[in-house]
């Protein structure tokens, strides 16, 4: 017999009764001893019982259903078999369980049902974290349960705070566990006391279960086994393992693997499954599982560092980092030119990180920068985490006296510097009309225009530009002036100017006074013509026109510029290839964070091609982008840019006015090739406001090969301008609109 020892009780007896015959206290002792004992076998079929109740819970169908004497045998889909007892268990006051609607157990111990309560925490059913409870009973006869699997076990208490007896009060307790257990039609029903029904599926033929999957599968760092998988009518199935564990199914043979490393996120996960959800043809579910655990061996940390730009400065850039299971952290900064630093290289030779992040000084202006971090964990080291930071380059004033220290002058995407481009030569108008012709005219080099109040440049002849020539105001705050009598020859070479005022009054319709720029005359394709910050002032003209159809323009960049246009009617092209039978050679055209503007709503072109003329050169390489720009009162009745066929079209950002009471149509773009795929053309994110009742801001002309579906770009019901100056092009955009236009 197992005996139950209880010293303070009969410590107790021993002080209280001294004299009396013990015989009745150890007969009444023998009592409880054996009223315990009784207790353990019927404890075991309530255990089985709610353990059956638990796997119920969670099955999605049974495989089958064998009973002999009141004891119900079911193979469940995923492989296990469990046992419950409909009979009478015979235990006195044994807890009736139930499960509420959000899945959490509930008791009864003959006062009424209640929570059952870990701590003050109650306990899950069924899901990832459900718990089945393992009953017992104490050596003075009251009621234990476990969460642990019957590992550790705690008295159990009612609602007052009072052990819960196990024993009968008035006699045995006979009555079945369950109210009912019933198996037909495909159907396993178990009625608990309470009538809470069990309703599962029998479904002979479908099963999928894991062969050495019934106890806690204990795996190394990086250890892989595997386990045999019986699968019989399954269709389907999904695998599912914890963070960090990897898990495969090859026919019959369950793969899974260990993590290599833990990180916080592995510790984090409280899954413990790898599961195999299996589908059968007809849409039953089974779950064949197998709990996984790492051993108990020092787990190794690796430490993660995860790094933000910042601040970047003309000097300086500074950053942010955030680290993981790391306790330290070094860094480098090199340029993105310079070979990267190993992990090694950086614990030895980084700086040692302070805080959350740094400031590194002593750089570059305009330079890559790549900022390594290497995180740290005692003396483990994770993988370099790294990004990278570009820093500013210096607002110019002088460009002249920049240009002669060495400084970069970027214009339009193109370095022009000293030590490439040679000496500059600076040119002065100190009189009010300064002949500018002279010094360019068949020349070249890089020029820097200076002039004083009131004085201006003037080319009164035609001036030919035969090679490189670069024009850029000397002082970023002050422009010089260009005034333009007669046209620019573009013969070869390359024309680029930065931050000039082109007075365009001079250009009057006069023998070679009809266009700023031609090609007449032009002995090769034009390497680049670029304008960046400039002015087009009293625009009535054409800038370019392009009158030799055998040659054309490798690159047009306009970026920047403000164009003041001064018409009334008609339809000026701002730069018009006309005819030209070379197209192909034309590789890029941009038209970027540009005003183009004019007190009357009159039409306007800005890259015009004038006839469907088919092209025998290939392949067609010129790419034409068209963003952030402001079009205001200038619809274009035939398409802001006309060309034959393109790489790829992008018109983004774009926003175009119109008078509202204007008749005139508009029209983005027109492309004339049959070969011109519709894949490369992109003119999404632009609105418009404006124009007469009836007539839309149209994405492409009718005449375009390529017309997107739609068509229509976003007509505004409010004008989204606070002000326009159609004298000076300023203006004030409403809040909701300012992701438009042009950017600084």
């Amino acid at each position: 017999m197992k005996k139950f020892f209880i010293p303070g009780l009969l410590a107790a007896a021993a002080m209280t009764v001294a004299c009396a015959d013990l015989s009745d206290l150890e007969s009444r002792m023998d009592s409880l001893e054996s009223r315990v004992k009784a207790l353990e076998t019927q404890v075991e079929a309530l255990n089985k019982n709610v353990a059956a109740t638990s796997s119920l819970l969670e099955a999605g169908t049974i495989n089958s259903v064998t009973e002999k004497d009141g004891v119900y045998t079911l193979l469940l889909s995923d492989g296990t078999s469990v046992t419950l007892t409909q009979g009478s268990i015979g235990v006195g006051n044994a807890p009736v369980m139930s499960v509420d609607k959000d899945g959490y157990w509930m008791v009864d111990y003959g006062t009424g049902k209640n929570y059952v309560m870990n701590g003050t925490e109650k306990v899950k059913a069924k899901g990832a974290d459900g718990v089945t409870p393992v009953f017992g009973v104490n050596a003075t006869g009251n009621w234990t349960v476990s969460y642990d699997g019957g590992t550790t076990f705690q008295e159990v208490k009612d609602p007052s705070g009072k052990p819960v007896s196990a024993l009968p009060g008035g006699g045995e307790v006979s009555d079945p566990y369950f109210k009912e257990v019933k198996y037909e039609g495909g159907l396993f029903t178990l009625v608990l006391k309470d009538g809470t029904s069990l309703e599962v599926p029998v479904v002979a033929g479908f099963l999928c279960s894991i062969a050495g999957a019934e106890s806690i599968q204990t795996f190394s760092l990086g250890e892989t086994r595997t386990f045999a998988v019986t699968m019989e009518g399954v269709a389907e199935t999904v695998l599912t393992a914890p963070d960090g564990w990897k898990a495969a199914l090859n026919e019959s043979i369950l793969s899974v693997t260990a993590p290599l490393t833990v990180t916080k996120a592995t510790l984090a996960d409280s899954r413990t499954d790898v599961s195999i959800l299996a589908l059968s043809a007809s849409g039953h579910a089974a779950v064949a599982k197998v709990k996984v655990a790492l051993d108990d061996a020092p787990i190794p940390v690796t430490p993660i560092a995860a790094v933000t730009a910042g601040e970047a400065g003309e000097t300086s850039v500074s950053f942010t980092v955030t680290l993981s299971d790391a306790s330290a952290w070094k860094y480098l900064v090199r340029k993105a030119s310079e070979a990267a630093p190993s992990a090694e290289y950086v614990n030895e030779s980084g700086i040692a990180g302070e805080g959350s992040g740094a400031t590194v000084s002593g750089l570059e202006e305009g330079t890559e920068y790549v900022v390594y971090v290497l995180p740290l964990n005692g003396a483990v080291s994770g993988s370099l985490a790294k990004v990278s930071m570009t820093t500013k380059v210096a607002a110019i004033s002088d460009y002249y006296e920049a240009y002669n220290a060495g400084k970069d002058i970027v214009i339009c995407g193109v370095t022009y510097n000293k030590a490439t481009n040679g000496e500059a030569v600076l040119v002065s108008a100190t009189e009010a009309s300064t002949n500018f012709r002279t010094t360019i005219h068949q020349k070249g080099g890089v020029f820097f225009l200076e002039c004083s109040d009131g004085a201006f440049f003037e080319t009164p002849t035609i001036t030919e530009i035969t090679s490189d020539v670069v024009l850029i105001s000397r002082y970023a705050d002050k422009p010089a002036t260009l005034k333009q009598l007669m046209c620019f020859k573009l013969k070869s070479g390359s024309l680029v100017m930065k931050n000039i005022t082109c007075d365009m009054s001079g250009i009057n319709g006069g023998t070679n006074a009809t266009y700023a720029f031609n090609n007449a005359n032009s002995t090769a394709d034009l390497d680049r013509l670029h304008f960046e910050d400039c002015r087009f002032l009293g625009d009535t003209r054409s800038l370019l026109y392009a009158s030799k159809a055998d040659t054309g323009f490798k690159s047009v960049i306009v970026r920047g510029c403000l164009f003041q246009l001064a018409y009334t009617s008609g339809n000026v092209q701002l730069f018009n290839f006309y005819k030209s039978t070379v197209l192909h050679t034309y590789k890029e055209l941009v038209f970027e964070n540009n005003i183009v503007f004019n007190a009357t709503c009159t039409a306007v072109q800005v890259f015009q091609y004038d006839q469907n003329i088919a092209q025998a050169g290939s392949p067609w390489e010129c790419t034409l982008n068209a963003r952030n720009n402001i079009f205001y009162n200038c619809p274009s009745a035939n398409g802001y840019f006309k060309f034959y066929q393109l790489a790829s079209l992008n018109m983004n950002g774009n926003i175009f006015w119109g008078d509202p009471s204007s008749t005139l149509a508009s029209y983005g773009f027109i492309l004339y090739s049959a070969s011109q795929a519709a894949t490369a053309v992109d003119a999404t994110g632009n609105i418009a406001y404006g124009l007469a009742e009836g007539k839309n801001w149209l994405l492409a002309h009718t005449n375009s090969t390529v017309v997107p579906e739609g068509n229509t770009m976003a007509k505004l019901e409010e004008d989204p301008f606070e002000s326009f100056n159609t004298g000076t092009g300023d203006y004030t955009l409403k809040a909701a609109y300012a992701s438009y236009g042009p950017r600084n």
